[in-house]
């Protein structure tokens, strides 16, 4: 339980709901006047240190603005240091039916939130892997008409019944994006081991065989009859 009061919360620091963000307005171990408040861990959170003791910053302004102390609190955006008012909601992500005090009503609860957040989740995975944002990933997609770079046609394959989003395709040797692929041209590349040689001799391998008749020799089957 917080021990904190609503007005020494407002003795020492000053929150602008629009914003988001804590101002220090009393001098102390570790603030100066106007200057903003916490530090974002590693974790995304940004938590603030008052009377020795660590807050996370975006229950210090749902009690700034409510009064009380919230159970849990979420992201609208899912951006963890957003501590705009608007952007902060009390209760679970999801309409919840799984007991929260026990490992496994909380590993049930966190399978069926990443599903219900796929997208999110695969955009910020997304952007940690390549280094590009979900407007950059949609503006790519619209170049591309929504087909893959390679074979120009839609995506297909899916993962628990769903379409799968085209696949970021990067040189490996520089890192340099080059552009949306579906699931197998992906795993073309991928096999030819990003070597134009490998697949300039596939092409060739096809072009010399366009039209051929099977190298496989036919056999033919004699009858005991034919055979006498």
């Amino acid at each position: 339980m917080e021990r904190l009061t609503i007005e020494r919360l407002k003795e020492l620091l000053s929150y602008n709901p629009e914003t988001g963000v804590f101002t220090c307005i009393a001098r102390g171990r570790g603030r100066r006047y106007g200057t903003r408040a916490g530090s974002v861990g590693e974790h995304g959170y940004r938590t603030i240190i008052i009377d020795g003791i660590q807050y996370f910053s975006q229950r210090l302004a749902w009690f700034w603005v409510h009064g009380t102390w919230p159970r849990l609190i979420r992201f609208q955006n899912c951006d963890h240091d957003d501590c705009r008012i608007d952007n902060l909601r009390e209760g679970f992500y999801i309409d919840t039916k799984y007991d929260h005090g026990t490992k496994e009503g909380r590993a049930a609860y966190q399978l069926e939130y990443r599903a219900s957040k796929r997208e999110e989740f695969v955009a910020k995975e997304r952007q940690r892997k390549f280094g590009i944002t979900m407007k950059q990933y949609c503006d790519m997609l619209l170049a591309q008409d929504g087909k893959c770079a390679i074979c120009k046609q839609v995506e297909t394959a899916t993962r628990n019944g769903k379409i799968k989003t085209l696949a970021v395709d990067h040189c490996h040797d520089t890192g340099n994006i080059r552009g949306l692929l579906c699931a197998q041209c992906n795993t073309m590349i991928g096999k030819a081991k990003d070597d134009r040689n490998i697949l300039l001799s596939a092409v060739k391998y096809l072009d010399k065989h366009v039209g051929r008749e099977s190298a496989v020799p036919t056999l033919t089957l004699v009858t005991n009859e034919e055979s006498k």
